[in-house]
């Protein structure tokens, strides 16, 4: 009995023991590219079982669907977290309230949505306020229709 106990203890100790890089709790964020070793290009990457993995150009992207599984081991062996997988915004940055799709402010070229009106007021009151708030979260803001990321 007691040795099917140790036995379970150290299995878990050796699943365990390589997850906080993939966990988001220890590792550097990554800034080479996975495939070829360039300075990624943080408009080039691609979303993987809840990671974003960044690469150097988009041919890369094709090489890391061949074989994700063996480029994220590459990565953790090297130190590196990659960030975790953005979510869409679905909850008010002011009240915390479901969002309304009809009541939004377009702020430096992305789409932020409010359960309100008041709470589009308070925004525009204090913007980084909220949009730190929505990063800490991991929410990706929409952008804005036609916008080259740039707005009011």
């Amino acid at each position: 009995m007691k040795l099917k106990a140790l036995m379970t203890l150290a299995l878990a100790l050796v699943m365990f023991a390589g997850i906080p890089a993939m966990a988001g709790e220890t590792g550097k964020p990554q800034s080479i590219c996975p495939v070829e070793g360039g300075k990624i290009n943080k408009e080039v990457f691609t979303d993987y079982k809840g990671w974003r993995v960044y690469f150097c150009c988009p041919a890369c992207i094709d090489s890391f669907r061949k074989d994700p599984e063996s480029y994220l081991e590459k990565m953790k062996a090297g130190g590196v977290q990659p960030a975790r997988t953005p979510q869409p915004q679905t909850l008010c940055p002011v009240l915390g309230a479901e969002i309304n799709r009809d009541t939004y402010d377009d702020y430096q070229g992305k789409r932020v949505y409010f359960c309100c009106e008041q709470c589009k007021i308070k925004f525009k009151a204090a913007p980084a306020v909220y949009l730190k708030k929505l990063k800490d979260e991991g929410v990706e803001l929409e952008k804005v229709p036609g916008s080259q990321g740039e707005g009011s």
